[in-house]
């Protein structure tokens, strides 16, 4: 029962030496072939082998069945609005989830269009938005499941407002967006946060909580501590699932069913396989919860029913806060003390180029004139780990004001340095003193020339270190999630090797693959978590009046 997964070479050309030089340095996982013969493979070849690749015999020991219409499997954001709108429009919903609770994680949620965007008098240009999103994913996302986020945001995003108002929460839209003509960002994040002493678990963004409980009131049946293993399959149609419970195997049986399993982030194996550009050091660093929890286990359910995965690699969401979640535009050096890059560029932009640097890491280096350096550079650029989380509308002059109180923190953890001297900056972070300070000269330099020829920032934000007190900020990538998995088309059923849909199965979420490809474009803040809601409202509702 070997299932051969087809996909197009992306190890070809000048990717070649690079990808297949970082592929060859991993170790193993489980895969039949060597890495360099991986890596070998050309456009349009078939390539097998992974360990996970490969149907598992089909489980037999059945000790009860359970008859559903509607089978999501994960409790998390997209699975949770999925069940809740199906549940609302009266459909017969059951959950299985592998852990003991609904998952929630993130600070919030991206939109193209809501009331609250309304209010504020925020028009998001789609137009801008749009193409930039194509562009950060090199051309190779799929342009109807983005124009469907697009179109479908407000309904969605409004649905979900409403739960919020309704328990109270408090709802903020971010100004923490770039202005940058070239990485240009849209305001549309929203945050949502539960209300004091409303006895709701979440710590951050509340939203999957608000779909949880509205499902349950709608009548959707979740079952907890119920890893789906296997889906179950006759005459090429998805008739359901089975998990695995303490009181023995459970099969579902359900006319149609949504893997909602989550990424590959917490399988190191996948992600060597899948992801590699994460797993040096962004893995390791993850920081979301349930850690270890997303293990690709829904990409595999997929693959052995025969469900195409999306071209790789997978994109990847890392961010820069590793480590202090401040950096700004400043100026960046190794851990060696050299300049690497242009730092005025995006959260993922920094990420990578961090990630190919000593260990990893890197540190914003800025002088005693850093809040104002900050501000004056806020109407060109900005955005996250640049901005303050400071609401729509508000002063600029608010910005520093969060970092102000983080700096200490960041110091008294070893996270960031202070210093009188550039010497002493150097010895603290552990650099040749003549390296960094041969480094900042040259810097300072570029700064009263206007123009950097090193790597051509923009000169608004080339800002001298020249005044004491001098400060040192560790910045490095952490993965957040693989957002990357099965083929869909814009009814989100899973697409077999002939591009047809299976009949039965359906995937949200981060196991659903080509709506991000590449690299995750932050251009709308929060649309990984956007999409999940819009995406899971729609197909609830779909599922629920066919």
């Amino acid at each position: 029962m070997t299932k051969d997964i087809s996909r197009r070479g992306f190890l070809t050309g000048a990717a070649l030496t690079g990808v297949a030089a970082a592929a060859a340095s991993l170790t193993g996982c489980g895969n039949t072939k060597s890495r360099s013969e991986e890596a070998s493979a050309t456009a349009g070849s078939t390539t097998s082998g992974y360990e996970w690749e490969t149907a598992p015999e089909p489980i037999t020991d059945i000790a009860k069945t359970v008859n559903t219409d509607i089978l999501v499997i994960g409790a998390g954001i997209s699975g949770c609005a999925c069940a809740c709108a199906a549940a609302e429009k009266g459909g017969q919903v059951t959950v299985v989830e592998k852990t003991s609770s609904w998952n929630g994680r993130g600070g919030g949620f991206g939109a193209i269009k809501s009331r609250y965007l309304d209010e504020l008098g925020i028009k998001v240009d789609k137009v801008n938005a749009k193409q930039h999103w194509i562009a950060q994913c090199a051309s190779r996302a799929n342009e109807d499941l983005i124009v469907k986020f697009f179109n479908n945001s407000e309904e969605a995003s409004n649905w979900l407002l409403d739960k919020a108002e309704a328990a109270g929460c408090s709802v903020m839209v971010g100004a923490f967006y770039s202005h940058d003509d070239v990485y240009a960002e849209q305001p549309g994040y929203h945050m949502v946060m539960a209300p004091e002493g409303s006895g709701m678990k979440s710590t951050g963004f509340v939203g999957a909580e608000l779909l949880y409980n509205d499902a349950v009131k709608a009548g959707a049946e979740f079952v907890f501590e119920s890893p789906a293993e296997q889906l179950v399959t006759e005459n090429g149609k998805v008739t359901g699932a089975i998990c695995k419970t303490k009181e023995g195997y459970v099969q579902y049986v359900a006319k149609k069913t949504v893997l909602c399993t989550g990424d590959i982030g917490g399988n190191r194996e996948m992600c060597e396989a899948y992801a590699p550009i994460c797993v040096e050091y962004g893995f390791d660093r993850s920081q979301y919860t349930p850690v270890g929890v997303n293990t690709g286990d829904g990409h595999k359910m997929g693959m052995w029913a025969g469900a195409q995965l999306q071209d790789l690699p997978l994109p990847t969401m890392m961010h820069p806060q590793a480590f202090c979640w401040f950096h700004g535009p400043f100026l960046f050096v190794n851990d060696n003390g050299e300049r690497f890059m242009c730092e005025d560029t995006w959260v993922q932009g920094k990420s990578l180029a961090i990630n190919r640097q000593p260990n990893g890491e890197a540190w914003s280096i800025f002088d005693a004139n850093w809040q104002t350096d900050l501000v004056n550079g806020l109407p060109y650029g900005g955005g996250m780990f640049w901005d303050s989380f400071r609401p729509y509308g508000s002063d600029l002059s608010l910005a520093p004001a969060y970092f102000e109180t983080q700096i200490p923190t960041y110091i008294e953890a070893g996270m960031a340095y202070q210093a009188d001297t550039l010497e002493e900056l150097a010895k603290k972070i552990g650099c040749d003193a003549k390296t960094f300070s041969a480094t900042v000269e040259r810097y300072n330099g570029m700064c009263e020339a206007g123009e950097d020829t090193d790597y051509y920032k923009k000169p608004v934000f080339l800002t001298p270190v020249k005044q004491g007190p001098f400060y040192a900020l560790k910045v490095g990538p952490a993965l957040l999630t693989v957002t990357g998995g099965l083929k869909v088309n814009t009814d989100f059923q899973c697409l077999g090797e002939d591009g047809e849909p299976i009949d039965g199965l359906y995937c949200l979420g981060n196991v659903m693959g080509d709506v991000n490809a590449v690299d995750y474009p932050i251009n709308v803040a929060g649309n990984n978590h956007g999409r999940c809601i819009t995406y899971g409202y729609l197909l609830g509702h779909d599922l629920a009046t066919a």
